[in-house]
């Protein structure tokens, strides 16, 4: 297979099948040669994404595996029947060939008859393994694609905030000028670590091919949700990021307390993007627990007819309301929802996630390996913009409306 010219997505696309194919049959040392090849391929690309070296570690496990496979293949069996007997009855086989050739009888001992119900207990022989691993369900993950995200160099990130506009007015001639004097301050927001680690046994890395790229791929996940839910919910106190909800103005009725007929949840986000507009912003996104996305999507008429098509444009994940898009997470609980223009929502990342593999305490004495997967990262929503954001509880403003 040449990978000239192709993106990284495709070679990953391709190794995936040649490894899919290999699977179907009985792989060849030759087989797997020709996969370490093209691995080594995409190992070489200078710029890969975090999703490119999550595929390449599955891959290595997966090769891995097609390996031992192959190993089994290659065992020596017997080619005639002298070698047979030999395999089968060991010291007794100069007997029973001498029997043979001089044409003679020989008995040999039977036992009952054997069945796999009766004498044998497991499955493992009787199985074929399937590809990867059944992982334990996590949540979806969509902040850090909705947010401002960027790079930092520091241990705090740091930026000029306005604390005082300029001002004009109009005056009469010869008349005394406004004083438009405006003042800064110096904001610092420090980087945060989230970080965890595996203690496996050198043994379990290499006797299970699978372990390794698993274990690497389960830590990044880990990782990964972590930081997803701490920028929805983390407080800024201690190791906790700058969470959007912490930063959130609350929502107000307003003007609208007591208008609205029958109110539902989507009146009440519709009164969100209005008190944001207000404060001179314009939201991009919801977020809302699923099961609350559902309530917008089964609303009806006091005649059953469903209403959400007159208010939505596309479906799940592109759903939108009032123009903005909706966000399923459960990282929000539920009865919750958020508002805002999220290009006000800052990330920025001091290392991106990494993993590192070696010993610690007595690991080396005892042949264990610590596998560590971290990153570090600073979110914030600079003090100017915290009416960008709206957040509330959906049963107390349906009430106030």
């Amino acid at each position: 297979m040449e990978n000239t010219n192709l993106t990284p997505e495709q070679v990953v696309e391709n190794i995936s099948t040649m490894i899919a194919e290999k699977m179907q049959g009985v792989a060849t040392n030759d087989d797997v040669v020709a996969l370490k090849n093209e691995l080594s391929k995409l190992e070489a690309i200078e710029t890969k994404s975090a999703s490119i070296e999550a595929e390449i570690a599955k891959f290595q496990g997966e090769i891995d595996a097609l390996k031992e496979s192959a190993k089994k293949e290659n065992v020596k069996m017997a080619k005639n029947l002298s070698e047979a007997i030999v395999n089968e009855f060991g010291a007794k086989h100069a007997e029973i060939l001498n029997s043979v050739e001089k044409g003679q009888n020989f008995n040999l001992e039977v036992k009952a008859d054997t069945t796999i119900a009766g004498d044998y207990t497991g499955t493992i022989a009787l199985s074929q393994l399937e590809a990867g691993v059944n992982r334990m369900a996590r949540p979806i993950r969509r902040i850090v694609e909705i947010s401002n995200v960027g790079a930092t160099s520091s241990k705090y990130v740091t930026y000029i905030q306005q604390t005082t506009q300029s001002s004009t007015e109009f005056v009469a001639e010869a008349g005394t000028k406004a004083n438009g004097q405006v003042s800064y301050t110096e904001v610092s927001v420090e980087v945060k670590k989230v970080a965890g680690f595996i203690k496996v046994s050198k043994e379990m890395l290499s006797d299970l091919a699978f372990v390794r790229s698993e274990i690497n791929n389960d830590l990044m996940e880990s990782v990964a949700q972590n930081i997803d839910s701490q920028l929805l919910n983390g407080t800024g106190v201690g190791a906790s990021l700058n969470g959007v909800l912490a930063s959130a103005s609350a929502w107000s009725a307003g003007s609208f307390a007591g208008t609205i007929t029958n109110p539902t949840i989507i009146d009440v986000l519709r009164v969100a993007k209005a008190q944001i507009e207000g404060g001179d912003f314009v939201p991009t996104h919801i977020v809302l627990n699923p099961s609350d996305v559902a309530k917008i999507e089964l609303s009806k008429t006091t005649t059953g007819e469903y209403t959400y098509p007159n208010f939505t444009e596309g479906m799940a994940p592109n759903m939108q309301l009032s123009g903005l898009i909706i966000v399923a997470s459960t990282n929000i609980a539920t009865g919750t929802f958020l508002v805002g223009d999220f290009t006000k929502f800052n990330v920025r990342m001091r290392e991106g996630m990494n993993i590192q593999v070696g010993y610690e305490n007595d690991d080396f004495a005892r042949n264990m390996v610590s596998i560590l997967c971290e990153a570090r990262l600073a979110s914030f929503v600079k003090a100017n913009d915290v009416k960008a954001f709206v957040k509330g509880d959906i049963a107390t403003a349906i009430a106030a409306l």
